[in-house]
């Protein structure tokens, strides 16, 4: 599922980035990579050149990206790590899939500067993405697009500046902190211990959880889990663990390998607790130590 998921993201994405920059090379509402030109400049050679090598390079970094693809596949079976290459990923092509057009861009701007169309008045040396605009001379905010629809930030401004830097600050904070968070999680399962004074704890430092053993009303092995859905945890096609709600239970917390039973089940006065550990030997010898202290 979590596989399925990340390459229909990759195609999302693929898509977006291909229906706006592989258009460019045509002459489009008097312009050619965002640079105001006429038609008949079409036919010029260099011009020609542009084109030509814009769509090669193109072409080029789209393959490049889709080899960069095969670790996905090879870790089919880690679904963390599959994340987390992702987020690798992704930062990388929004990054390289723009080279092609910035180098076109330079290159047209330059070429329309020696020519007869050269104007000063087409602010097109503020355009650099096509997207992204930058003139410290202009004191407005916000200015529509030339690719796209909308509007977009002119980061000549201070307060354009701190809005996009904060974007890409808080960007890259999330995605650093969510792999850091995902790969712990992976790295650092959750242990359950009973304490000498009659306390189960499990520690686990996203979901911490702990309960009197005196508080158990039942204890059961199970083989199979109810159906349910996540309110506040984590679930890969690997693992569940956190907060759920399950089918003809309700409330529950879940430190569970998926797919790998028994599964120790423990109902407490306002919550079900579902643990197992990943060798099912252990989750036995957990279930006869949970067992004991309960009597």
């Amino acid at each position: 599922m979590i596989t399925a998921v990340i390459f229909l993201t990759i195609l999302i994405t693929y898509i977006v980035i291909w229906a706006t920059y592989r258009p460019q090379a045509k002459h489009n509402n008097g312009m050619l990579f965002s640079v105001k030109l006429p038609a008949e400049a079409m036919e010029h050679a260099e011009i020609r050149r542009i084109r030509d090598e814009y769509n090669r390079g193109f072409n080029r970094v789209s393959l490049l990206m889709a080899v960069l693809l095969v670790p996905l596949v090879l870790l089919y079976n880690f679904s963390t790590y599959q994340v987390v290459y992702l987020f690798a990923w992704l930062t990388v092509f929004f990054i390289v899939m723009v080279l092609p057009f910035r180098k076109a861009f330079r290159e047209t701007l330059a070429f329309k500067k020696k020519s007869r169309w050269a104007n000063p008045a087409d602010d097109d040396e503020y355009w650099g993405n096509g997207f992204t605009y930058h003139n410290p001379k202009d004191r407005r905010l916000f200015v529509e697009k030339r690719l796209g629809g909308g509007y977009t930030v002119n980061t000549g401004t201070l307060a354009g500046k701190l809005i996009m830097g904060g974007t890409a600050a808080l960007f890259l904070a999330v995605i650093v902190g969510v792999s850091v968070m995902m790969i712990r999680s992976e790295l650092d399962p959750p242990v359950m211990t009973i304490t000498p004074d009659g306390r189960v704890e499990i520690d686990y430092q996203m979901y911490p959880f702990e309960f009197a053993a005196a508080d158990i009303e039942e204890l059961t092995l199970v083989d199979v889990m109810p159906p349910g859905r996540k309110t506040n945890g984590e679930a890969t096609d690997k693992v569940a663990r956190g907060h759920f709600n399950l089918s003809e239970i309700g409330r529950a917390r879940l430190y569970i390998f998926k797919d790998n039973p028994p599964y120790i089940r423990i109902k407490l006065p306002d919550v079900y607790v579902f643990y197992n550990e990943n060798d099912p030997e252990k989750t036995l010898r957990l279930f006869e130590e949970l067992s004991r202290i309960r009597k």
